[in-house]
């Protein structure tokens, strides 16, 4: 494969279409098209492993959704896993909701399994695993007044904002009221006593892959 970032851009250009009002004919033969028959696909409200799966769930979510546009921010190929991240916004209008614009911000992993074609003989990418993840929850983006509040980026800013202040107001008062000696010696009963080390939380050493 010459340009291995070449031949998956398309593949992405072609799922970008799909927010444009298809038919469900053509979405059907879009993703049979780019997607393996095994594919994996990973969501926050559910997860299904087969594209005779996928494809209904797709079709449903196009219908209940409501897909406008597709805005792609950033996006990254990693040549030596066959995976490309995408950071993206979907704009959507649900048809209950019809005066509501949501902005779906999230990061999408889509990862690739190289196929021969057939009849040209030529290297295609197929996606095997399409894992999506949300900056919020879509479903309490919905609520009417309060999904306006809980998509504001300047309200998260303020209550990140209040949150350090808090936190360092906790931190400040902790060392002014706490003596050095009394905070050594709980840290060293915790470390001592309570504090469970990695490997038998896991079962591994936190040094493998170091050694």
């Amino acid at each position: 494969m010459e340009d291995p970032v070449r031949e998956a851009i398309p593949v992405l250009k072609k799922l970008m279409k799909l927010a444009n009002r298809p038919t469900y004919k053509s979405l059907a033969d879009t993703l049979r098209q780019y997607f393996t028959e095994d594919v994996a696909f990973y969501h926050m409200y559910g997860n299904v492993r087969s594209l005779s799966v996928y494809i209904p769930i797709f079709q449903m979510e196009l219908l209940l959704v409501n897909y406008q546009d597709v805005e792609v921010h950033d996006l990254v190929y990693d040549d030596k896993k066959n995976l490309m991240v995408i950071r993206m916004t979907a704009r959507t209008k649900p048809w209950i909701f019809r005066w509501r614009t949501l902005n779906l911000t999230l990061l999408t992993e889509l990862e690739f399994q190289d196929t021969v074609d057939e009849n040209s003989g030529k290297v295609l990418k197929k996606i095997k695993v399409q894992r999506d993840y949300f900056l919020r929850s879509p479903l309490l983006q919905l609520i009417p007044v309060f999904g306006d509040l809980y998509e504001s980026d300047k309200l998260w800013y303020m209550v990140g904002e209040v949150s350090t202040t808090a936190i360092g107001f906790i931190v400040h008062a902790y060392h002014l009221l706490v003596p050095a000696k009394l905070r050594g010696a709980a840290f060293e009963f915790w470390r001592e006593f309570l504090q469970v080390p990695l490997s038998e939380q896991y079962g591994v050493s936190m040094y493998k892959g170091m050694e």
